[in-house]
């Protein structure tokens, strides 16, 4: 209906112009012209737009008469006649200069033939970029403790966020027509006074803020001890194995329910420290945000209380968990992984923050990674463990914790996993690898085509057997832990040896002995060694290795037991 409106108007003074022009031959000798002008539709109903940098548009108009074509903003949209190859064919240029302001602008063509108006159109200049930092809530000097800021834009566009420290990190963007409020969080400082500096960015225009924070003093109770110094505290570690982490349930894998008083019994039988493996996957209520049901939250909480209570030291870790991320260390699944490994760690970290320095967390378990293009995906996942623990603040913001090395593997290790992960917090993380070497003696359960069940091993082999154990002798153990030394320990970086044991073996008449000895020789050279070299041991006892009895919390294999507790008096850290 407006194009039928539109043609209207201009068909009358079309009409008016030729009426007009008929009156005046009518009352003259000279030669009647007939005025005919279009001016095309797709101008007159649309106008001409033009971009923020300006530039040149070609208007054509068919006339027989003469034409007058002004803008009503001639300070920056000119209208210009130009020569034209027909007759028929009026041609003008239509040029905009470059648009300094930072809001749209408009000006109006009209076309005149004879004094009147027999159409005009609208210019349309997009704005220039615009952008202004209108006020901030950082302090002059942001306290060591860190905390959540605001910087509020005033902008017309889409503005870029560099930040040049990686303990500011933007959160989020809320943005409106004219204003944008983008959020930072800013992470505690426990180091020396620094400043880092956030830059936004729109087309040519930039806008800085400088971010000032002030050092504050490590907590004196409680948090105080860094890497090195928590981990020469633990004497001998245990592994509360195929518990927590059990699919179907703690009690799923023929564990019974942990109970303060199996703890307490622990503690008795010479260990300070506890590796409690998790689950947390089967857990979930909410696929959508991850939200781990509050019951399983309240009962990990339970069972480090009796740890903590007990003053043993105690790590929660993400375990095998179904291998959502252990199996996972591939680019498909880094984004979707990411995102888990941040949300998971946040409820866990949030609802143990109460638990002063006791209480370490691990970020995952045995991450299967075998090249470099794998490892960089767990130095992601691990490194997401890292920021959302941090986030947290309270005890979390220096607590202690413990990185996986590739597989776990110490060679994987020695040769795949580089530089360590990024903290804000100077020297509070540890790494973590295990010992199964030779798994024919540790693990093995059937023969296989590339190595037979090893029953006998070290200094209890016996002659002529083919069960002797032909690698991962006495040397070879002392050679991969001395790797981990000098990658690591000479460094200032402890390493948990987060697993380590022999399987219990049975029916072997007459030389059970020298098995049930090779076992106990193994479990004191790996306690003692990996001490010695800066490892701190935690023997895995998950129903097969059976040392401790779940039920009453008495010894149920002593030769292992008499092994690592002999290994732990001997071994002495190198710090």
């Amino acid at each position: 209906m407006k194009n039928i409106i539109k043609r209207f108007q201009i068909s009358l003074v079309l009409l008016a112009l030729f009426l007009s022009s008929f009156v005046s031959a009518c009352s003259s000798d000279d030669e009647t012209v007939t005025p005919e002008i279009t001016i095309p539709e797709k101008i007159l109903m649309n106008g001409m737009t033009f971009s923020k940098v300006g530039g040149t548009s070609t208007l054509n108009i068919k006339s027989n008469v003469a034409l007058e074509v002004t803008s009503s903003a001639p300070d920056w949209c000119k209208v210009t006649a130009e020569n034209s190859t027909s007759s028929t064919i009026l041609k003008y240029a239509v040029t905009t200069e470059a648009n300094t302001e930072p809001s749209d602008r408009e000006a109006n063509v009209m076309v005149k033939s004879g004094g009147s108006e027999v159409g005009h159109f609208i210019v349309k200049q997009t704005a220039a970029d615009g952008l202004v930092v209108e006020s901030t809530t950082f302090p002059e000097k942001v306290p060591a403790e860190g905390g959540n800021y605001i910087v509020t834009l005033i902008t017309n566009g889409d503005v870029q966020v560099a930040v040049d420290s990686d303990w500011i990190k933007e959160v989020s963007t809320r943005a409106a027509m004219s204003e944008a409020v983008k959020s930072f969080i800013v992470s505690v400082n426990y180091g020396t006074a620094r400043s880092g500096l956030i830059t936004l960015t729109l087309g040519t225009l930039t806008e800085t803020v400088v971010v000032s924070q002030m050092a504050g003093q490590l907590p004196d109770e409680g948090m105080e001890s860094d890497a090195m110094t928590l981990a020469a505290k633990m004497y001998a570690g245990w592994n509360l194995g195929n518990t927590l982490e059990a699919i179907g349930g703690e009690t799923a894998w023929g564990n019974p329910k942990v109970t303060a008083e199996l703890i307490k019994s622990v503690k008795e039988l010479g260990f300070n420290a506890v590796r409690i493996p998790c689950s947390w996957d089967q857990y979930i209520e909410d696929g959508g945000t991850y939200k781990v049901k509050d019951e399983w939250l309240n009962r990990v909480y339970e069972v480090v209380g009796y740890c903590v209570s007990n003053d043993m030291y105690a790590i929660v870790n993400i375990h095998w968990d179904g291998g959502w991320l252990e199996n996972n260390c591939t680019a498909d699944k880094q984004e979707a992984n990411n995102k888990k490994q941040k949300a998971l760690w946040t409820q866990i970290a949030n609802k143990l923050n109460v638990y002063d320095e006791h209480l370490l967390f691990a970020g995952c378990n045995e991450p299967n990674v075998e090249n470099t293009a794998q490892m960089a995906v767990l130095k992601s996942y691990e490194q997401t463990f890292i920021d959302a623990v941090r986030a947290t603040g309270g005890n979390n913001a220096v607590r202690n914790l413990i990185v996986q090395g590739p597989s776990t593997d110490i060679g994987k290790t020695d040769n795949l996993f580089g530089d360590m992960p990024t903290d804000v917090v100077k020297d509070r993380l540890m790494v973590e690898v295990h010992y199964y070497t030779p798994w024919t003696f540790c693990g093995l359960e059937k023969d296989e085509d590339w190595g037979r069940m090893a029953y006998f091993w070290g200094d209890y082999k016996v002659e002529g057997s083919n069960r002797n154990a032909t690698f991962g002798d006495m040397t070879e153990m002392s050679e991969l832990f001395a790797k981990m030394k000098s990658q690591f320990v000479d460094k200032g970086i402890p390493v948990i040896l987060g697993e380590y044991g022999a399987m219990v073996r049975t029916g072997l008449g007459e030389n059970q002995e020298a098995h049930n000895k090779s076992r106990e020789q193994f479990n004191e050279v790996v306690t003692r060694e990996a001490k010695n070299h800066g490892m701190v041991p935690f023997f895995w006892d998950g129903g097969t290795f059976a040392m401790i009895k779940r039920a009453d919390g008495t010894i149920g294999d002593k030769y292992t037991y008499d092994g690592i507790m002999r290994g732990a008096k001997e071994g002495k850290y190198p710090f």
